[in-house]
């Protein structure tokens, strides 16, 4: 296969494993009322069901560090999305009407995203030269993004023509398909479990914790801590300080999504016009300060729309940081990639319960507070990396010169 039509089966599958998550996590909230019927229980209660698939995803990310650093890509999704596609048929078929069933079932689509996420990721930093990576990654969130448009759109379609809720995770079974079906087509990157054997996944674990990784890690984690800590709380405190109705302080979270999309696509090109290193810093501050707004806003209108913006101008930075950590040491190892991703998997699991504890001591105010503080110390965190980068550089320049 020629390289320029293998490099868009290799993007195809990258992006088409983004999608597959986006396909099951975004649809939780529209099927909810029809899994709480089959479970025989309230949403409150069914909710907890989908638990196990965002556990099981994170451990899927977790086993990623060391799957990738010891077998190649294409078994490895091989073998991932085939037992995917057997657990979505198991649940088409099986129908569970039982939390444990239904809950195992979903472990295991989890993990499965999970490894196929972070599969994709490895895809993406093994194909793309760091010029272009940074777009690559960007572009990667945008079909998450029409994912979570298309797939919950399709499961309400679904719901309201009294059809069964597996149905609509049947849908994404189809993508995991195609998906499955590219992977014997194309030619993979080698990762590092090809060229070095002899490392055990742990050595390669252990080998690319440097200061300036993990505090890139570090700053992934409390980035997303940060995001989600917003999109959570902020309904909450619209209500409790300005009085707005449930319905219009729900719609801050719709103004930052909304906007989102078009400024990935905006970060998408001017990536290639800005440096990286700079973008990401210029955005990473552009967010401390716009939670700082929301801290000191006084009118909720004000608050709404500054979400707008918020949204457009903040959304990048995580995968502008997963880009600018990839180059952190030669040849981003998978071990690397794969390590960032697990860095936002604990940072999106720990909000939440962080952020309920927080609440629950200081009140809701404080959580635009913890939103503020966290941005500005995930700004502090990249600036202390790409200073260490430099510094590096330098010392790499003078021996250079000594030399």
């Amino acid at each position: 296969m020629d390289a320029p039509l293998n490099r868009v089966f290799l993007t195809a599958i990258a992006f088409m494993s983004y999608m597959i998550m986006a396909g099951l996590l975004t649809q939780i909230g529209v099927i909810l009322n029809a899994v709480s019927s089959v479970l025989g229980s309230t949403p409150s209660q069914s909710v907890g069901v989908f638990s196990w698939l965002t556990g099981g995803a994170l451990c899927g990310t977790f086993i990623s560090l060391f799957l990738y650093a010891k077998f190649s890509l294409k078994p490895i999704l091989l073998t991932n999305y085939s037992v995917f596609l057997c657990a979505l048929l198991a649940l088409s078929i099986s129908q569970p009407n039982q939390f444990f069933s239904l809950a195992i079932l979903l472990f295991v689509l989890g993990v499965c995203c999970g490894c196929g996420l972070s599969g994709g990721a490895v895809i993406i930093s093994k194909t793309y030269h760091e010029a272009k990576r940074a777009s690559a990654f960007i572009a990667t969130d945008c079909a998450f993004s029409a994912a979570g448009y298309i797939f919950p759109s399709l499961a309400a379609l679904i719901i309201a023509s009294h059809y069964e809720w597996t149905l609509s995770y049947a849908a994404v079974g189809a993508l995991a398909l195609a998906l499955w079906g590219l992977v014997f087509f194309a030619t993979f990157p080698k990762t590092e479990a090809d060229e070095t054997g002899e490392l055990s996944a742990l050595q390669q674990f252990t080998g690319i914790l440097t200061p300036r990784v993990c505090l890139i890690a570090l700053g992934v984690c409390i980035y997303l801590i940060s995001q989600t800590t917003f999109l959570t709380w902020s309904p909450n405190y619209l209500q409790a300080a300005f009085g707005l109705s449930e319905t219009k302080a729900a719609s801050v979270v719709g103004n930052y999504w909304g906007m989102s999309i078009f400024g990935l696509i905006s970060a998408a090109i001017l990536v290639n016009k800005v440096p990286q290193r700079r973008f990401l810093m210029i955005v990473a501050v552009l967010a401390s300060v716009f939670t700082l707004g929301f801290v000191l806003i006084e009118q909720g209108t004000q608050f709404l729309l500054l979400s707008y913006f918020f949204g457009f101008a903040t959304t990048c930075i995580y995968k502008l940081a997963m880009s600018v950590g990839s180059q952190q040491l030669p040849r981003a190892p998978a071990v690397l990639i794969t390590f960032l991703l697990f860095s936002g998997s604990i940072g999106s699991t720990l909000a939440p319960a962080l952020s309920g504890w927080v609440v629950g001591q200081f009140g809701v105010h404080s959580a635009m507070t913890m939103a503020w503080l966290g941005y500005s110390l995930v700004a502090l965190l990249f600036g202390a990396c790409l200073w260490l980068e430099k510094r590096h550089q330098g010392v790499r320049h003078i021996m250079k010169e000594g030399i």
